[in-house]
């Protein structure tokens, strides 16, 4: 089996689309039907299912030989880069993964400076729940990650700390207090965020032996702003999640003070690409520990 194949195999998998994935490797959808027949042919085992319903999905050994593949083409992109290295060139892929907010406050300034530094570097992204990135950093779908904990046996690089809020409506009683508490917050009606958000929360009120009072469960900080502005609860965020409060929208801090960890995230860091590293110092030189 060659590089073109193992390649195809994994941009089918990325694009869910023979179509699609044909387009990139300049190949027309007949070729593809045919090589992925061949490869599956080669392997003694069906890689990919398609239907009209679900469309395309890989099998559960399918699956398992992606990683094996994923893992061969960066290590085929590392003997690139060294070559490259030994003529003074830098190249190579970074698939960076990166929850909402992270996309927003870090990914422009990143891909501008390494652009300005590695102009043969590419970087492609991805845009996800903070799960869904730790769950493509054990596929090995992406390079590097920025996520929160916990870190599920990844290997983290910390970036900064966000301190946490309470924001809620200003005619909430909680506003009259200068500084709010755990316990101040048991019984309330709390609007919280999916997708990695939550387990931070119920740790804080286990600490205090309470159960919050979950209303409602939500993807996005906007969903949750338009809701306080309607007086349907209150939310726990960071102030790094808010660009700016809209109006009817107000915020108090967590006292003691309370912080949520922002981490670079890679499945292994003794086995990182050059163009990996490149991403991740940059990175660091740009936010670590600075106010944004």
């Amino acid at each position: 089996m060659n590089k073109s194949q193992i390649e195809l195999i994994v941009r089918i998998s990325e694009t869910r689309s023979f179509t699609k994935a044909g387009e990139v490797l300049h190949m027309t959808q007949p070729a593809v039907s045919r090589a992925v027949s061949t490869i599956e042919s080669q392997l003694g085992t069906k890689l990919i299912t398609r239907d009209k319903k679900n469309g395309i999905y890989f099998t559960d050994v399918g699956e398992h030989i992606l990683v094996v593949f994923r893992n061969i083409l960066s290590e085929l992109q590392k003997v690139d880069e060294l070559v490259a290295a030994e003529k003074g060139l830098e190249i190579g892929k970074i698939h960076v993964g990166a929850y909402r907010t992270a996309c927003t406050r870090f990914i422009p300034k990143i891909i501008r400076s390494m652009e300005d530094q590695y102009p043969g570097l590419e970087i492609k992204l991805s845009e996800g729940s903070v799960d869904k990135v730790k769950e493509w950093l054990h596929a090995k779908y992406i390079d590097v990650g920025i996520i929160i904990p916990p870190n599920q046996d990844l290997d983290t690089i910390h970036l900064m700390k966000d301190q946490l809020i309470v924001l809620m409506h200003p005619s909430h009683p909680l506003y009259k207090k200068e500084t709010i508490t755990i316990p101040d917050l048991q019984g309330e009606d709390i609007l919280i965020g999916k997708g990695g958000y939550e387990m931070q929360i119920h740790t804080l009120f286990k600490e205090y032996n309470l159960t919050p009072n979950i209303r409602f469960e939500m993807e996005y900080i906007e969903t949750a702003l338009s809701m306080i502005q309607e007086g349907l609860g209150i939310t726990i965020t960071t102030k790094k999640n808010i660009w700016s409060l809209p109006d009817q929208v107000v915020f108090r801090e967590l006292k003691p003070d309370v912080f949520r960890d922002i981490n670079l995230a890679v499945l292994d860091i003794d086995d990182i690409s050059k163009a990996t590293d490149a991403f991740i110092q940059t990175t660091l030189t740009l936010f670590n520990d600075k106010d944004i």
